[in-house]
C-alpha cells in the first residue's frame, strides 16, 4: 500500500494519505506517476522504498512497497531511501528517513513496528 506524506518547507509532517486516487492526483501535479506491477520501461521495486520530492511548499514523501514503481521526470529533483541511508545530501535533516518514516506511518495507523 503506498503512503504519501506532505511536509512543509521546514520538514514538519502535516498530512498523510493512503488513498490511491489522492496519491495519483497529488503526484501528477508534480509530473510524477506511480503504479503496481510491470509497466513497459519501468523498473519495479524489489523492496520498499521512500521517495522525497521537493515541491513549492515543502516536500512529498512517497512510501512504496515491493512490486510498485514511481516514474520521476528526467531532471526532477528527488531523493530515494530504501533503508540504508544515514542521511541524504540536500534533504532537510528534519525529514524522517526510511525507518523513521515507516515507524511514524505505523503509529498513525495504530500498528506497532514490533508486530510487523
Amino acid at each position: 500500500m503506498p503512503v504519501l506524506a506532505v511536509f512543509d518547507a521546514q520538514g514538519n509532517w502535516s498530512d498523510t494519505h493512503v488513498c490511491d486516487g489522492w496519491i495519483t492526483e497529488r503526484l501528477a501535479g508534480q509530473g510524477v506517476s506511480w503504479g503496481r506491477g510491470r509497466k513497459k520501461g519501468q523498473r519495479v521495486l524489489e523492496s520498499a522504498g521512500l521517495f522525497y520530492l521537493p515541491t513549492d511548499d515543502g516536500y512529498l514523501g512517497l512510501l512504496l512497497e515491493a512490486g510498485e514503481w514511481a516514474s520521476v521526470p528526467a531532471g526532477k529533483p528527488h531523493f530515494f531511501d530504501a533503508g540504508e541511508a544515514e542521511s541524504l545530501e540536500g534533504l532537510p535533516a528534519s525529514l524522517p528517513l526510511f525507518e523513521a518514516f515507516v515507524e511514524e506511518v505505523l503509529a498513525l495507523t495504530g500498528n506497532d513496528a514490533d508486530e510487523e
